[in-house]
């Protein structure tokens, strides 16, 4: 799925989810304070892969239906 990620440390880009982590997201053990474990593994247009947090995400308003 293409998605938008926001988050406050950054501007908004674009990219595609390749992972989903929630099995480690709903232990107890979200790794430590300084790096905690993020949901979704996103693959930016830039080439960059971000971690986030299903907050930081909304669907890509440039994708269409065949991107998706």
């Amino acid at each position: 799925m293409r998605v938008l990620v926001r988050r406050p440390s950054e501007s908004a880009q674009t990219g595609r989810i390749v992972e989903d982590y929630a099995e480690l997201t709903e232990t107890g053990e979200r790794g430590h304070d300084w790096a905690p474990v993020h949901r979704w593994a996103v693959a930016l247009d830039d080439g960059r892969l971000v971690f986030a947090d299903t907050d930081d995400l909304t669907p890509d308003p440039g994708a269409g239906e065949m991107n998706g």
